[in-house]
């Protein structure tokens, strides 16, 4: 099968498929902590932290144009205005994750309803650098873990620039993702990288785990479960 839709990143890439969906995991339940407010400000002091080191790695280890995504997520982070609004949330009663995850929703309907291919990639930011507050909040690892012993190409549903950056310490090849743009965060984070990655707004459709996988980040092709002379021929034309 082959299939043609936006390139995100040049190059081509050969392994076996893995889905990764990040559902919306960090869901919490009713229960009230000792002192929400306190848990809720040490958890942004924390992510903030970790926002720093990955903003100081990426500047020496990578580019400065990628430390400066990284900038943006800080600054999303400790935006005054959504802190205020989940303090004054906690302070009426809210427990810190509920009271953070309405201030965050608040945020993101409003960008939702500017029609703006550039603005929309905004969003995926917002809800990356947010979604690291969320995991904190509920004692969750948000990074992307995974044990990938082979050439693998991931699956996403949306590309979101902490889990393009990850990919650079595993052994992941390339991606295909169900939504994203050539000109949000995470499409300079790949090309920087050379990490081909390519959006089919139908791929999980297609695409099951451990199906192996050939995209053409040239052309804009996907080719699941090609033959050998497929896979030889295009690994070929990418030397």
């Amino acid at each position: 099968m082959v299939v043609s839709k936006q390139i995100i990143s040049g190059g081509i890439a050969y392994g076996k498929a893995i889905i990764f969906k990040r559902e919306d995991s960090y869901k919490c339940c009713n229960n009230n902590y000792d002192n929400e407010l306190s848990k809720f400000i040490k958890s942004i002091a924390k992510i903030t932290l970790d926002i720093e080191d990955q903003i100081n790695k990426s500047k020496a280890q990578i580019s400065e144009r990628v430390s400066e995504i990284f900038e943006t997520h800080k600054l999303i982070v400790n935006d005054p205005v959504v802190i205020e609004n989940t303090k004054a949330s906690i302070n009426a009663g809210a427990n810190a994750f509920n009271a953070y995850d309405k201030a965050i929703k608040e945020v993101l309907n409003q960008f939702n309803k500017i029609d703006n291919e550039y603005m929309l990639g905004r969003i995926i930011d917002i809800i990356d650098a947010t979604d690291r507050v969320k995991a904190e909040l509920k004692n969750q690892k948000y990074s992307l873990v995974l044990d990938v012993q082979e050439p693998t190409i991931l699956i996403l549903k949306d590309i979101r620039p902490s889990v393009i950056y990850d990919v650079k310490n595993i052994n992941v090849k390339g991606f295909i993702a169900e939504s994203g743009y050539f000109n949000q965060h995470s499409g300079i984070i790949a090309r920087t990288l050379k990490i081909p990655g390519i959006v089919h707004g139908n791929i999980f459709n297609i695409v099951k785990s451990n199906d192996f996988v050939l995209i053409d980040c040239l052309k804009g092709e996907i080719h699941v479960n090609p033959s050998s002379k497929v896979i030889s021929t295009k690994m070929e034309e990418s030397r």
